[in-house]
């Protein structure tokens, strides 16, 4: 589905978008002994092999801060693509409902966006479609603002810093291939015009080793990470974690 058509789809489907209003927002937090084990989100318990409590609070006034990390390697495969329509999808939502939505936009650079209407939606899409991303080596970026419901975008193969004054929300937009390159051992990943090497034989056990910290990292802070490839179904996706 080409942009024009997903933003129609968008616009066509609103009621059946991300519903920012819902009063139980779920975070997941280690569980704490003695607390009712009700609260214990069993599935998720049983993949990160640790007790998981589902943390309840309302989040009608909630502000949004979409955070949007784009470097170099979201030129792999469809991977901008991905953040371009999750972008879409939640920046609709937020408007349609009225939210206090703000835009960080963080390549080598930071770009700061207060987001009010459809327009500016637009306008921030072909700034985005117009970025030159194959030399860019994203900046460090660290939150000032307090009381916000903070939705990063990127793939996350970095350490990225995060505070706990707001409530921060990691979607993990990737290929699945990148997270297990394995069956391409005499191939090379390169980007999508063919030009520059992701992967190759030399550095792939190095590359699965750094992969591997990198994520047991993410999973040792208190935020909600959702993973999202190209093949999946976003919308259910981004409900499974914001409703």
């Amino acid at each position: 589905m080409d942009i024009v058509k997903f933003k129609n789809f968008i616009l066509s489907s609103s009621l059946n978008l991300i519903n920012f209003e819902k009063d139980d927002f779920k975070e997941l937090r280690e569980y704490i002994p003695g607390e009712d084990i009700r609260n214990i989100h069993w599935i998720s318990s049983a993949k990160r092999q640790k007790l998981l409590s589902i943390e309840k609070e309302g989040i009608k006034n909630q502000k949004i801060a979409l955070i949007l990390l784009l470097d170099k390697n979201m030129l792999f495969k469809n991977k901008f693509d991905l953040v371009l329509k999750t972008f879409m999808i939640l920046s609709y939502s937020a408007i349609i409902q009225k939210k206090h939505l703000e835009l960080f936009l963080v390549t080598d650079s930071i770009e700061h966006f207060f987001v009010k209407d459809f327009s500016q939606i637009e306008e921030i899409e072909k700034k985005l479609l117009n970025l030159k991303l194959k030399k860019v080596k994203l900046t460090t970026f660290l939150p000032t603002h307090k009381n916000f419901l903070n939705i990063y975008l990127g793939d996350f193969f970095y350490k990225l810093q995060l505070e706990q004054k707001n409530k921060n929300i990691l979607l993990f937009t990737r290929e699945k291939i990148e997270e297990n390159p394995k069956k391409l051992l005499f191939n090379t990943i390169k980007s999508i015009d063919g030009k520059r090497t992701f992967l190759d034989f030399d550095n792939l056990k190095h590359y699965l080793s750094m992969l591997s910290k990198n994520d047991n990292y993410y999973k040792n802070t208190k935020v909600t990470i959702q993973r999202i490839y190209p093949e999946d179904n976003l919308l259910t996706k981004l409900k499974e974690v914001l409703e």
